[in-house]
């Protein structure tokens, strides 16, 4: 590494990145972190010149004073000044904001995407400048988000709301999680029916099911068969019943399947929720601890590009643990469908094969990082390897009446990329195994034996709310964001009481209605899909250097700001908080009464306010999850439980339901003159296991629900498993 002579200062981000960059550097270097953004726009107040082209109004927070003082001081004496901040948009601006605020002497921009020897001396040694385009974009989203931010959220404030947030991406994440369970409620279950077979053959038994019907024998063509109800089900059981079967048809084919892409930001929070059930904010975190300590490469890309250095090691890897026939004639190479993908960086991988997940320099890691780890690390290798390979036969079995069953078995020829997953059980999703079935041989014209027939009713399901891996899906195809902002985009709706988790699915609050439903009609392009993707084209446009940042806020902003002053004379409080319309009437004077959304959530009101003033709460329903999955709303119950007992402590009042800050508790129903209050433990009908005294109630522990004992802590049995009753016999 070339320098000129005298002391050196590197700065970075996070300690942990320091630590790791010393490790590298060695003597002659001083590594300095800058604990992110030295400087921002204010916290209270616009911090934006709206009157003189948006030029942003930068300050040094409280808590980065001491930093910048330290910095400061040590970049005095520095001859050289090397800003090592992370490789994108956000990494660029703190550089720029560190040269602005340190002016060193001499200076240079170091820039690697993995924290290794090999790539920290390739950048060091080709040190560039601040790239100004890359500064422009970064403020321009921080400048549009502060405008949105903070003109749009004092008028939900006031015609909403106290403490609400709007915002250019978390709006329309919030509005993606309304429309879907709108499309939920609108959903109407259609019937269906489905019919297996067992069957025998002279080489022994198999399964089979109904799939087609032939019209007319003069015309073998088939055709879907569609078993609306019971009736329809049961008329074609009674003909298959009195029916002789053939094998009608067998084929053979061989099939592959290749392994997945390698990880970009938006993939590895998804299998890391659908594998671990993790957040994408803890999937960030753990992530972003393995980059710092030099484990994989940045996090935060939408890349799917591979160095052909690591190519190469991967290669050999394979080749030397599963043989050449796991390694393709020519390496792998994936293409990006994502909208608005960069390609400047790499996918995200390891650094090097040599750090497996069992070694002790992971297994010292803290478990998110090694759940994380593990899955970069299968899935760095698998996109390298051969595809699998299967043998798969169809077989269709036809009565004379002219119904169709088909039975498809499936044997693995070659397991491929599927050897490394072998060896991954606690990676594992159901798309890392074959499910094989192996069918007896048949000849087409070989008479078969019909054993028993299983019909079964479904019910089509709505479609499904969005979990953390969906909802990043979902903005990712939309073009929504980028993968620096999904983590924090999904985090900011939860704080800010948008949605809530049911298990790992989403479901929006009543808040969600009312703002979505505000901006939608008020300020249609805050959360309008194709306007947003739009936004941040342009935003990339910039980072491009075809687009000056400023004209892009202005044609924004001026409208925006008119109709922020105009809806906040035009709108009215009582007509935006509506929620619905009752079947009860005012007591007072008669008109219905209406449920409204106030400061402590969803109330009762009089349709004539302010006219009549009548109010009341809403009456608390109760519902318990009587079956275990998202799937199967359909076996909710709604339980009016209303006699919760004598008060404990004035043995005169009766404990009634309550809503606080923190959910639902019990409180004498003479309060204030007696303030006693008690947890509220929903039931499910199932008596303790273990104690056999106790009821199992459904608890919460860090946004999970699990269930235990109402004895607790005398009896400590718990589950995340919904225990059942006990069959007798």
């Amino acid at each position: 590494m070339v320098f000129l002579d005298g002391m050196i200062l590197v700065i970075v981000e996070s300690p942990t990145k320091a630590k790791t960059l010393e490790t590298i550097l060695g003597k002659g270097f001083t590594v300095k972190a800058s604990m992110g953004h030295i400087r921002d726009l204010p916290k209270s107040g616009l911090g934006v010149d709206v009157e003189h082209n948006f030029e942003p109004q930068y300050v040094v927070p409280e808590k980065g004073e001491k930093v910048l003082r330290d910095l400061k001081k040590v970049a005095k004496d520095a001859d050289f000044v090397v800003l090592a901040t992370d490789p994108d948009r956000e990494g660029e601006a703190i550089a720029w904001h560190l040269k602005e605020l340190l002016k060193p002497k001499n200076y240079g921009r170091a820039v690697f995407h993995e924290i290794t020897k090999e790539a920290v001396k390739e950048a060091f040694d080709h040190k560039g400048t601040i790239d100004v385009k890359l500064v422009d974009a970064q403020q321009a989203r921080r400048v549009l988000d502060r405008l949105v931010g903070y003109k749009l959220s004092p008028l939900l404030w006031k015609k909403v709301r106290y403490g609400l947030s709007a915002g250019r991406v978390q709006s329309v994440a919030v509005r993606l999680v309304v429309d879907r369970e709108r499309e939920r409620d609108a959903f109407t279950p259609v019937e269906y029916w489905s019919i297996g077979a067992l069957f025998s053959s002279k080489e022994g038994k198999f399964s089979a099911q109904l799939v087609d019907y032939i019209a007319a024998a003069s015309t073998p063509k088939t055709k879907k068969i569609e078993i609306a109800n019971k009736d329809q089900a049961d008329k074609i059981l009674q003909e298959l019943k009195a029916d002789t079967y053939t094998i009608s048809k067998v084929a053979r084919s061989q099939k592959q399947k290749r392994a997945y892409p390698p990880f970009k930001t938006s993939t590895l929070q998804q299998s890391s929720s659908n594998v671990f059930g993790f957040p994408a904010y803890k999937t960030m975190k753990a992530a972003q601890g393995l980059f710092e300590k030099g484990l994989i490469t940045y996090h935060r890309t939408d890349s799917l590009n591979l160095s052909s250095q690591f190519i190469d090691e991967a290669r050999g890897y394979i080749h030397k643990r599963f043989g050449k026939d796991y390694v393709p004639e020519t390496p792998n190479y994936y293409k990006n469908s994502s909208k608005n993908a960069q390609e400047a960086h790499e996918a995200i991988r390891i650094t090097g094969v040599a750090n497996q997940p069992s070694d002790p320099k992971i297994t010292k890691l803290g478990v998110d990082e090694q759940k994380v780890y593990s899955l970069i690390w299968r899935r760095s290798l698998e996109c390298q390897m051969a595809p699998a390979v299967y043998d798969q036969t169809s077989v269709d079995v036809t009565s004379t009446k002219q119904y169709v069953f088909r039975a498809v078995g499936s044997i693995i020829k070659f397991p491929g990329f599927l050897a490394l997953a072998a060896g991954a059980a606690d990676t594992q999703t159901d798309e890392d195994t074959e499910v094989q079935n192996t069918l007896p041989e048949l000849t087409e014209g070989e008479g078969v034996k019909l054993l028993e027939t299983n019909p079964a009713q479904h019910f089509t399901q709505p479609p499904a709310r969005y979990s953390d891996a969906s909802l990043v899906k979902a903005l990712e195809e939309l073009g929504i964001g980028r993968p620096s902002t999904y983590a924090p985009t999904i985090q900011t709706i939860q704080a800010r009481g948008y949605i809530e988790k049911e298990g790992r699915y989403f479901r929006p609050t009543d808040v969600a209605y009312v703002v979505t439903d505000l901006l939608v009609k008020h300020f249609e392009s805050i959360v309008n899909y194709q306007f947003t993707a739009k936004m941040e084209e342009e935003l990339d446009e910039v980072a491009l250097g075809e687009l000056k940042w400023q004209p892009v806020i202005k044609e924004f902003y001026e409208p925006f700001a008119k109709a922020i002053e105009a809806k906040d004379k035009e709108l009215k409080k009582q007509d935006i908080t509506f929620l619905g319309d009752s079947s009860e009437v005012c007591p007072k004077c008669g008109r219905n009464l209406i449920f409204k959304l106030g400061k402590y959530g969803k109330f009762m009101s009089c349709s004539d306010y302010p006219k009549c003033e009548f109010a009341k709460p809403v009456e608390e329903v109760i519902t318990t999850l009587l079956g275990g999955s998202e799937e199967n709303d359909s076996t909710r119950q709604a339980n009016q439980e209303t006699d919760f007992g004598v008060c404990e402590v004035c043995n005169e009042g009766k404990y009634i339901l309550k809503q606080g800050r923190f959910g639902k508790f019990l409180a004498c129903s003479r309060y204030p003159e007696c303030k006693s209050t008690k947890p509220y433990l929903m039931k499910i009908g199932v008596n303790c296991p273990e104690c056999k005294q106790g009821d199992i109630v459904v608890k919460k522990a860090k946004g999970r629900t699990f269930y235990g004992c109402s004895r607790y802590p005398e009896c400590k049995f718990s589950s995340w498993k919904k225990p059942v009753t006990e069959k007798t016999t």
